[in-house]
């Protein structure tokens, strides 16, 4: 079986479908083809990767009415249309896997012109421009999240709930040996700060700023691990080792579940791939989301809230202060802690992975 899965931009569509792959070659010997686009992020990820990929053009549909963007839109577009059918041609693929974004949206547009079978799979609560488009073109539609199938109301039949799939090999869940490797104290609480795939500066600056409050007002007590992506490491690095911080500062993490197995509590966007990983491992959360008003990080930060999985945060609408307040709230009442991560728990699907595997062969059969 061939299958072409289409997904770029950020981790949050990429992971997820990387998930998928690895699950495919366990349960059948199927060529795996992506298509991706041309983002650093995306080409960093897929350096070295055992799967073949093709790239895209950075082509994101204009949010406003604006003449130039728009002809440079529809050029590309025609572009990117003509390299996807060669893409089609070339791999003759049973099944199309899109997970949103601009890279899903022309190699499904060519895959429905050769007749080959579409899945969608919508990571996010509230789906995105693509997945809403290219719904009505899709044999399936696969989302993650409860709730979500109220957006897609004009396709109802196609709707399958498969859970958002993770990288279940990866996420091993030892804390003592993560920690050891980490280079972490074993008997402190450890707050992990992510901010997503390419970083947050408003996260690393205000929760590095919180760990100073806290290191200073419970000394041994505490310690951070800080991911902050490449743009901001050199000067939180720099930061913690002048305030005598105890933590560990990473650029990026190939072994993210280390940080997880080791962590009590995240400080952290709410993208997708993030909080359901967070959610495998009964995490509490402190979710900020990305404060675009076209963000879906908003609703899955308020899903999980509403859920009692998560304290969500507005960005800007707290200090270094009061984020100390609220962390010292939850690691130091472990009434509060453990309903948290209970409720997390509950949120996670470990069978994602595999429930959209078998919708992909599902398809795949039903075409042949």
């Amino acid at each position: 079986m061939k299958v072409i899965l289409a997904a770029g931009g950020s981790g949050g569509h990429i992971f997820p479908s990387i998930a998928l792959a690895d699950e495919l070659k366990k349960r059948e010997n199927s060529d795996i083809f992506f298509v991706s686009s041309k983002r650093r992020l995306d080409k960093n990820i897929f350096k070295g990767s055992k799967y073949p990929c093709f790239f895209l053009s950075i082509n994101p549909m204009p949010l406003t009415f604006n003449v130039v963007k728009i002809v440079g839109f529809i050029l590309k577009f025609f572009k990117d249309m003509v390299w996807s059918f060669y893409i089609i041609l070339k791999v003759k693929p049973d099944v199309v896997v899109g997970f949103g974004g601009y890279s899903s949206g022309t190699i499904c547009v060519a895959a429905k012109v050769f007749r080959v079978p579409i899945l969608l799979h919508e990571q996010n609560y509230v789906p995105g421009r693509a997945n809403k488009i290219l719904c009505r073109i899709a044999d399936s539609v696969a989302l993650s999240f409860d709730g979500t199938d109220k957006y897609f109301a004009n396709v109802k039949t196609k709707i399958v709930h498969s859970g958002n799939p993770l990288r279940i090999d990866a996420l091993l869940n030892d804390r003592d040996v993560s920690a050891k490797k980490l280079g972490l104290f074993l008997d402190r609480k450890t707050v992990l700060i992510m901010g997503g795939s390419q970083g947050c500066s408003f996260l690393n600056e205000t929760v590095s700023r919180t760990a100073v409050i806290m290191n200073k007002k419970m000394p041994q007590k505490l310690q951070f691990i800080h991911h902050t992506g490449p743009k901001d490491y050199a000067r939180i690095k720099q930061f913690y080792e002048e305030n005598a911080v105890s933590g560990k500062v990473f650029s990026f993490l190939e072994t993210i579940s280390d940080a997880y197995a080791a962590s009590d509590l995240a400080v952290t966007r709410s993208g997708a791939a993030a909080v359901f990983e967070l959610a495998y491992y009964s995490r509490a959360m402190i979710l900020v989301p990305y404060p675009n008003p076209k963000n879906n990080q908003r609703s899955n930060a308020r899903y999980f809230a509403d859920k009692k999985a998560a304290v969500y945060k507005e960005e800007g609408t707290f200090s270094a202060e009061n984020l100390a307040e609220e962390i010292y709230a939850i690691l130091f009442d472990e009434k509060k802690l453990y309903e948290l991560s209970q409720s997390a728990g509950r949120l996670a699907c470990p069978s994602a992975g595999k429930n959209l595997a078998e919708e992909v062969f599902s398809l795949a059969v039903k075409n042949r």
